[in-house]
């Protein structure tokens, strides 16, 4: 008998010690994902996720955590603050994640960034960018670059290149567009030029029948339009039905289909500086990123599809590197060079990063590359 509870004994011993050792292997890293799936910025959330989905594919499929297995868990932010930090306190109070991929959205990052650095939460964002997220935290980093780069380039186009020399700014009231707009502002005069007026309109308006009405009679050369896609469509088609035919330079969410179907042939003819991006690069990293998601969705991947890869692979790498630890992937991170992603090669600086800026112009519904 004693013989029988001796053998039982060491049966559970040993599964226990065999079920331990098959648990570590098979461990599971945590990642949470914050980001609009619905509302206005569901086209760039859908585009980030695409990209996302991509990354844990590839890592779960080629064991790049060597024998871990990546989670990722999807929350939608709207774009609202409130939705975003009702998510974000589930991931780290209830599932215990170390790490935060969100949001696109500049104003629901700046709402997330003290709760993420309260709890030595890693958050990387791969669209805000708002100039008030540089230098805001130890633990936050963005591979989209701040609205100073876009801007700036907007301002030094528009003066130099276009000599125009008197703006109109249109710009949406949130992080987003007032940081887009305090830059171009801020370079244009230093060189020169002169905001002729500044006009603000609401998040997701769509009417600007009255606004347009306001800047019809403004002596200016040009209008600096700073907004998202779907308010900006509406902007462009009224104003042009308006018989308004100023040149207008605009920011990166111009290029979004849903701007451009919206602005309909009112949209031929804006310019719109956007990071460098090459989806057909001969780059085997990028080659490879374009042919998967191509594969997947039948859809050519853009920026905010590479951002949302990059920004899973970063943080991949960063734990392979220094480990499962926050604090170590974010410093990791936060200076890196050199980093070959999908959107192209990432130099960090304080968690900020640096890109080459491009010029596209509109011609029948379509974006061109500036030569």
């Amino acid at each position: 008998m004693i013989k029988g509870i001796f053998k039982s004994v060491l049966s559970v011993v040993l599964g226990v010690l065999l079920f331990s050792a098959c648990n570590n292997k098979t461990d599971t890293i945590k990642i949470g994902f914050i980001n609009p799936m619905t509302g206005e910025l569901a086209t760039y959330g859908e585009a980030v996720k695409r990209g996302v989905d991509a990354a844990l594919e590839e890592v779960n499929n080629d064991s790049l955590l060597g024998g871990k297995k990546l989670e990722i868990l999807l929350q939608d932010s709207k774009g609202e603050n409130k939705e975003a930090i009702n998510s974000l306190q589930k991931l780290i109070n209830v599932d215990g994640v170390k790490y935060i991929i969100g949001d696109i959205s500049s104003t629901v990052t700046l709402a997330m960034l003290p709760v993420t650095e309260k709890n030595n939460v890693f958050l990387f964002s791969p669209g805000a960018a708002t100039p008030k997220l540089t230098g805001a935290g130890n633990l936050f980093a963005r591979n989209w670059p701040s609205n100073n780069e876009e801007a700036n380039s907007a301002a030094e186009y528009t003066f130099n290149q276009l000599h125009f020399k008197k703006a109109i700014v249109v710009y949406v009231n949130n992080d987003w567009g007032i940081g887009l707009m305090e830059s171009f502002e801020k370079k244009f005069k230093y060189l020169g030029g002169i905001i002729a007026a500044k006009e603000i309109y609401n998040y997701e308006n769509v009417d600007f029948k009255t606004l347009i009405t306001k800047i019809k009679n403004i002596n200016a050369d040009c209008i600096y339009l700073a907004g998202n896609q779907v308010e900006m469509g509406n902007f462009m088609k009224q104003l042009r039905e308006n018989k308004n035919q100023l040149p207008v330079i605009s920011n990166t969410s111009f290029l979004e289909k849903s701007c451009l179907d919206i602005a309909g042939a009112a949209a031929n003819g804006v310019i719109v500086p956007t990071p460098a991006y090459d989806p057909k690069s001969t780059d085997a990293k990028i080659k490879s990123f374009y042919n998967a998601v191509k594969t997947k969705y039948n859809i050519e991947p853009w920026l905010a599809d590479a951002n949302g890869y990059d920004a899973v692979m970063l943080i991949v790498e960063a734990i392979n590197k220094v480990g499962n630890d926050p604090v170590k992937v974010a410093q990791y991170i936060r200076n890196l060079k050199n980093y070959d992603g999908a959107g192209g090669t990432l130099n960090f600086s304080d968690g900020d990063v640096s890109r080459e800026n491009i010029f596209k112009k509109i011609v029948n519904g379509k974006p061109e590359i500036i030569k």
